[in-house]
């Protein structure tokens, strides 16, 4: 009985922490889980963190990378990405976050060879459809 409610006690506090999530706090969340997605080469996972429009350009880099691409990432590791700061914009429907992208792979779509970086910074515009953030690529 008393794991019983030591479990309902931390899924309380998961709900109401998951619900006290800023909108700030949400975009920033989005934007992260976009890059790191994006930047481990996992475009699926990208996909569900952009606009439409995003989606196509998303497409068009996978359709891009290929194998080396793929081994150089391996060798790289795990990519890092953290919050540098972040604007939501008077009516909450537009944010950017500046983002710290660390050890990532970059890509070359003229053909040359994939290198892996050390660190960058990155703006990523976002917009809020159906009070989900989603990054907006065409900003």
């Amino acid at each position: 009985m008393k794991k019983v409610k030591q479990l309902i006690f931390l899924i309380l506090i998961s709900f109401v922490s998951a619900c006290s999530q800023t909108p700030q706090d949400k975009a920033e969340d989005a934007a992260v889980k976009f890059s790191k997605a994006m930047y481990s080469l996992n475009f699926d996972e990208a996909k569900e963190f952009c606009t439409p429009d995003a989606e196509n350009i998303l497409i068009f880099i996978a359709s891009n990378t290929n194998d080396e691409d793929l081994n150089t990432l391996k060798k790289a590791g795990n990519v890092k990405v953290s919050v540098i700061e972040s604007t939501v914009y008077p009516g909450d429907s537009t944010a950017t976050v500046n983002l710290k992208i660390s050890n990532y792979v970059q890509l070359n779509m003229m053909g040359g060879k994939p290198t892996i970086e050390k660190e960058k910074e990155e703006k990523v515009d976002l917009v809020r459809i159906n009070d989900k953030w989603l990054v907006d690529l065409h900003n």
